[in-house]
């Protein structure tokens, strides 16, 4: 009889290490999935760490529908724009259609009972594995023993008595447990998810509230560069440093519309700005009086800058600096 297959929902931190290791002591055979979003948080290098467990690693990313459940959770945000429950939902059942690809039995987590408040509690942990179709099949070894059996472990796939049963935040027992297992290398703390974050939640809100037809792009774009309001429908949006430009710069080619425009430093070496919304025209002057707010490397009695908008011919013109009782405001 060949061993047990599950699939493991990857993220490269130590609790869903910690979940692939304790399934292979019993002999299981894990696959591991790493989701990704369009935010920084979800793009962890996993690779590295799941060729370390010795764990075949397929990425995966969310389909453009992901942005309807960060606009309108089913079951609501945490303390920013975090849509938790949801987002564990929508993972889980992409993970559902992966192990039916590949013939494996459940699906494992690092989730831990009572760790996070916004998707970790008893009645969260059942509406996750209810909703995304994994009834019985949504395995949580470290707390497993808080929780009912799944059907491998009724079946006896997996031996319900080498599971865990922790609760709460605390890390010290997880890394201790981390080198019973053999674990060399303990990944660091998460830094979390970004729509929890004060900074970033904000952006997110703008968008939403200004822009609800906003698409998957709109949302990849909140997390590079400095974001301004130009007006309720026009946001800009400065690169703050020589990757970002670049980024920046690929966007604008990419996304190839004729609602934003890219305005670049003509004869001054400064950042770059990306205008999108209604009025980028209006909003390309004050763009380009933006570009020198974040340079030291200009003149500002002959700053220019150069406008492209697609199969519109490139404009260059003189921009002048803001005036002292104008306030910019980043989002």
């Amino acid at each position: 009889m060949s061993n047990p297959r599950a699939v493991a929902l990857y993220s490269g931190g130590l609790d869903s290490t910690l979940a692939i290791r304790v399934m292979q002591e019993q002999g299981v055979t894990v696959e591991a999935v790493n989701i990704r979003t369009t935010f920084r948080c979800c793009k962890s290098p996993a690779a590295q760490l799941a060729a370390e467990l010795g764990v075949r690693l397929t990425v995966l990313s969310v389909a453009d529908e992901y942005v309807n459940l960060i606009r309108k959770p089913s079951y609501g945000y945490g303390k920013g724009m975090n849509p938790c429950v949801d987002c564990r939902i929508y993972m889980a059942t992409m993970a559902r259609k992966f192990m039916q690809e590949v013939g494996a039995c459940v699906v494992i987590t690092g989730e831990i009972l009572g760790q996070r408040p916004m998707s970790q509690k008893r009645c969260d942990l059942a509406i996750i594995e209810r909703q995304s179709g994994l009834s019985g099949r949504l395995l949580r070894p470290l707390c497993a023993k808080l929780l009912p059996p799944t059907i491998p472990e009724r079946d006896g796939l997996v031996d319900r008595e080498r599971l865990y049963a922790f609760h709460g935040r605390g890390r010290k027992p997880l890394v201790n447990l981390a080198r019973q297992l053999g674990i060399r290398r303990i990944p660091p703390p998460s830094t979390g998810c970004s729509l929890t974050e004060i900074t970033f939640a904000p952006r997110v809100r703008d968008l939403i509230e200004c822009q609800p037809d906003a698409g998957r792009a709109d949302f990849e774009l909140l997390s590079v560069g400095r974001h301004f309001r130009f007006d309720r429908q026009t946001k800009i949006v400065v690169g703050r440093n020589e990757e970002e430009n670049a980024w920046i710069e690929l966007y604008f080619a990419r996304e190839n519309r004729d609602d934003m425009i890219l305005v670049r430093p003509e004869n001054f070496v400064g950042p770059v700005g990306l205008v999108r919304g209604l009025r980028v025209h209006e909003a390309s002057r004050w763009a380009g009086a933006v570009l020198l707010q974040y340079t030291r490397q200009a003149d500002p009695a002959n700053a220019a800058v150069r406008v492209l908008q697609v199969n519109q011919p490139e404009q260059v013109f003189q921009v002048q600096p803001l005036a002292f009782d104008e306030t910019v405001e980043t989002l």
